[in-house]
């Protein structure tokens, strides 16, 4: 039985090899999902934790406790510490992630204190900090053994204007009322490395503490009648030990240490939180982005198989009529398909895995890079989407044969002829209720475009039909243009039926008789068309603007944000003098000089600016403080940008400001809300800078109304500010652009960024470059921390390309761009041969009947005409269609915040002629092969087959 089988596949290993393509091509897709599932999960999560780091400036994962303890229970500071190890290892015992750091700091209350230059009645904690000399460096000392040394912060000693070796005089109780107890400040202290994971609280963190050692705290804690002893312990973890398979049971563990300890925290669990909420959404998406191209496949291989069947249905009448029963033939048959799904599982396997790694290397649509796409490794779940996508390719393609085994070698006329039956579909006007449900999608969900995109701000997760809508209506537009190709052929019949030559009366006979049976090829091939199509414009414009948003917001090739140390003086009167120390701006503009930047400015920006005019005020407007003929030079605002917005170019606003020293420029959401126009007046105020208090205006300004702007070089119009609930709300920004000179006269010198256009062929290395020779005799400034206070438009381009979200689209739409080329080519060529073998009888009998070989092939072109080249123009029609129905819906997903610029769609003809080159090769190799395939057949050949058929 199984050489037999063997046999079969051999003979017709052509049909066999495609159908084992499609197989192999459907279960490597089926492949990919796990993968892709996880290696994107594990990429989310490196990045949630690389984000919360940055944002929050903390250590991403950390498990704490803060609490106190009875002294009369822990009456020394080791057994307090012990009991905090405890609470580590127990733990650990359970999230198994490794150790990286740990802080455990003890505190006593303390009390007031005078110290000996003349600090009066101040408040101290006393506090020991196990890892003070191992991560923190003494930027003075001076010792003195007369009395208890002690050490303080860099904050403590700025804030009270302490010294090394200044006494402190700390007034503690001890059960009898108040003892003085002397500290001399031995050492004053910072951190080695700020961005150590030790430093989960930083010493400027820890409020007014003195530090002492082991053997002084254990001793002050003899002087003390307090009860309770403070602590604090961190335990910081190895966070890339968390990934896709045990985030889930970490996060159950910690939910319970939360529950059985209420002073127990960590700030692992609200990433893990958004981590889900994304995984979900990942899930979706990638199943919403796979199912047209599973669709494609199984469509593909369903002509292959039916073409197959179709040719072995004597063999199947032969075999019932020699005693064989309908069992046996779908055995026989359940076994060639099992091989054949066997094999396809081995080779879907291996290339699912390479197609992954594939999809997961774009940055772009068609663009495969050499980056590092570590997260995406082979995972045991894709041996079972492997034997579940065979399971579902042997009875997909065995079924319809216990339907063909089932009828005698009598009955075998009845069966051949060709079906004049309409379809199922035809009958009911499943496309017309396709293309309605379609468009009332479309209408539903575009009257929810807002709730759809905060729902996607607030991780919510998506409605995957949102991305399947389209895929309905391309499907139902290509019933739909079966339907009306068939209403077309017998128009044009009717209509010239008489003046028809033999050869076109009987290409339009043909046409006729198998319209409904010729109709798969037509939806397959616009589905091909039509998907591919919009596939590549989905994703050109989904980067394109993106790309564009991310220029916008930057304003300029790089922003350096430069430190400026802020300097506060406590009167003692109560009030505050503030001042800051402005950088070396020399050093960036030698940039200039050293051929690295073309231009460099300083912009001071300052988003807690109040503004008033007449009766009306806003708060919280973004300032802008520029040197308009440098700014003009160096920012940037792209011109299909500004002619889509502003009603001028923007460089005409920039000389109306140069020419009023105290003129504006306004945001036009300002001017509509105040009631501002040109000309008018309006004043706008400053705050005190955080660090030095509570809000106070400390500077005002007049200025005149220059121009007013609907989009500016870094101005963002619109913000989403996110609750404690983590409900998301849209606010509008105001914007109000000053000169730098006047900003700099009226309010001082406050911090600003330094913007700086490249010079051609230069990048963001040449900047750091530089900077970091210019820096490399202070060894605080490193080229890490350069990179951290750059900001440039090609980096974060290249974030964003890898974000896992932009990542599955880019691959998918991208995988499924491919496989809709290879796979139309393969079937539109197969489909055809096919088609002419099976009728290489009639090709006979007309030949002998006086028919001219090139009547022959004019027959068939206007068969190809409309049973091809009508579905594939038909194809590109409702491709661009779709593009432009549902392409900026689908752009919620991906640019879900509401922005000056508007979503515009990407068209790329280099997309457009690719698929067009491809689909004219198939169709000329087709004709090609037709043509030879029609020189050598043998009309006697024919003939004898029509008699012994």
């Amino acid at each position: 039985m199984f050489g037999f089988v063997i046999n079969k596949l051999k003979n017709r290993k052509w049909l066999n090899l495609c159908l084992l393509m499609g197989v192999a091509l459907f279960i490597a897709l089926f492949v990919c999902h796990p993968m892709f599932e996880k290696g994107a999960g594990n990429q989310i999560l490196d990045r949630l934790f690389t984000d919360h780091a940055t944002q929050q400036n903390e250590f991403p994962a950390q498990m704490s406790r803060e609490g106190t303890y009875a002294v009369e229970d822990y009456p020394d500071s080791k057994s307090v510490l012990d009991k905090l190890s405890g609470y580590e290892q127990k733990w650990t015992e359970y999230v198994d992630i490794n150790k990286v750091s740990s802080q455990q700091l003890i505190t006593l209350s303390g009390g007031r204190a005078d110290t000996e230059f003349g600090g009066l009645n101040n408040y101290f904690t006393i506090g020991y900090l196990p890892g003070l000399s191992e991560y923190a460096d003494v930027v003075k000392s001076q010792t003195d053994t007369a009395t208890f040394e002690c050490s303080i912060s860099e904050k403590t000693m700025d804030h009270y204007g302490l010294v090394a070796g200044e006494k402190i005089y700390l007034h503690v109780p001890d059960g009898s009322g108040k003892k003085e107890i002397s500290f001399v400040i031995s050492q004053i202290c910072r951190e080695k490395d700020i961005n150590d994971p030790y430093w989960a609280r930083k010493l400027s963190d820890m409020g007014d503490v003195i530090f002492v050692s082991q053997d002084v705290f254990d001793e002050m804690m003899q002087y003390y009648s307090e009860d309770n002893i403070s602590y604090s312990d961190f335990l910081m973890l190895d966070y890339r030990q968390i990934n896709t398979e045990n985030a889930s049971l970490y996060d159950g563990y910690m939910e319970q240490f939360k529950d059985a300890d209420k002073l127990y925290n960590d700030n692992i669990r609200d990433t893990l939180g958004s981590f889900f909420t994304q995984q979900k959404t990942i899930k979706l998406m990638l199943w919403a982005l796979e199912l047209p191209c599973l669709v494609l496949l199984i469509l593909f291989i369903r002509m292959i198989s039916v073409q197959i069947l179709s040719l072995e249905e004597n063999d199947i009448l032969v075999l019932r009529s020699r005693g064989a029963t309908k069992l046996q033939v779908f055995i026989l048959y359940l076994q060639q398909s099992g091989i054949i799904a066997f094999a396809g599982c081995v080779l879907g396997i291996i290339l699912g895995y390479i197609m992954c790694r594939a999809a997961a290397s774009t940055d772009g649509f068609l663009r495969f890079t050499a980056k590092d796409i570590g997260t995406y490794k082979f995972v045991w779940q894709m041996l079972v989407y492997a034997v579940a996508a065979a399971v579902i390719m042997v009875l997909f393609i065995t079924v319809p044969v216990w339907k063909k085994s089932k009828d005698a070698i009598s009955e075998r006329s009845s069966r051949g002829r060709i079906s004049k039956k309409k379809p199922l579909w035809e009958k009911c006007f499943i496309d017309v209720i396709l293309l309605a449900l379609s468009a009332y999608l479309l209408y539903n969900y575009n009257k929810q475009k807002s709730m759809l995109a905060i729902s996607v701000l607030e991780n919510r997760g998506i409605d995957p039909v949102m991305i399947l809508d389209n895929s309905f209506f391309i499907f139902a537009a290509a019933l739909l243009c079966v339907r009306l190709t068939g209403l077309i052929i017998l128009l044009v019949d009717r209509l010239f039926k008489k003046h028809f030559s033999p050869a076109m009366y009987a290409s339009f006979l043909q046409l006729k008789r198998t319209r409904y049976n010729q109709g798969f090829l037509a939806v397959f091939l616009i589905m091909t068309v039509a998907g591919g199509i919009f596939d590549a414009n989905m994703a050109r414009t989904m980067n394109s603007n993106m790309e564009k948003r991310i220029v916008y917001n930057v304003g300029c090739d790089a922003i350096y944000n430069e430190d400026f140390r802020l300097r506060i003086q406590y009167n003692k009167d109560g009030s505050v003098n503030w001042m800051y120390d402005e950088p070396d701006f020399g050093k960036c503009e030698s940039l200039k000089n050293e051929g690295i930047c073309d231009c460099v400015t300083r912009v001071i920006e300052d988003e807690r600016v109040d503004i008033s005019a007449g009766s009306g005020s806003v708060s919280d407007a973004y300032l802008m403080a520029i040197n308009t003929k440098e700014f003009g030079e160096t920012a940037k605002l792209q011109s299909d940008q500004n002619d889509d917005i502003n009603d001028a170019h923007w460089f005409n606003y920039l000389n109306e400001l140069a020419k009023e020293p105290d003129g504006v420029i306004i945001s036009s959401n300002l001017a509509k809300d105040l009631g501002l126009k040109v000309g008018d007046s309006l004043n706008y105020s400053r705050y005190v800078p955080e660090a030095v208090g509570d809000d106070q205006i400390y500077a005002s300004e007049n200025a005149k109304v220059c121009a007013i702007v609907k989009a500016f070089p870094g101005y963002e119009r619109y913000t989403y500010e996110t609750d404690a609930d983590k409900n998301v709300t849209e606010q509008e920004k105001y914007l109000i652009v000053a000169n730098y000179a006047t900003v700099v006269e009226k309010f001082g010198m406050t911090p600003y960024s330094v913007w700086m256009n490249l010079s051609k062929g230069k990048t963001v290395d040449d900047i750091v470059g530089y900077l970091g020779c210019e820096n490399s005799g202070d060894n605080d400034i490193k080229t890490t921390e350069i990179y951290k206070k750059l900001t440039s438009a090609k980096q974060l381009i290249d974030e964003n390309k890898n974000s896992a979200t932009v990542q599955i689209t880019n691959g998918m739409f991208t995988l499924s761009f491919i496989l809709s080329l290879i796979v139309c080519s393969v079937g539109f060529l197969l489909y055809w041969v096919m088609t002419l073998k099976q009728r290489e009888l009639q090709f006979g009998i007309y030949r002998a009947m006086g028919m001219r070989m090139r009547e022959v092939k004019a027959m068939l072109l206007n068969e190809q005409i409309f049973l091809s080249f009508l579905p594939l123009l038909a194809g590109a029609g409702i491709g661009i269609t779709a593009t432009a129905m549902f392409v900026r819906l689908i752009s919620i997903i991906y640019l879900p915040q509401k922005h000056n610029i508007g979503v515009n769609v990407y068209i790329y003809p280099s997309d457009m002629l690719e698929l067009a080159g491809v689909l004219f090769v198939a169709v000329a190799v087709c004709y090609v092969v037709i043509s030879r395939l029609l020189k050598s057949m043998k009309i006697a050949q024919a003939l004898r087959l029509g008699e012994d058929s």
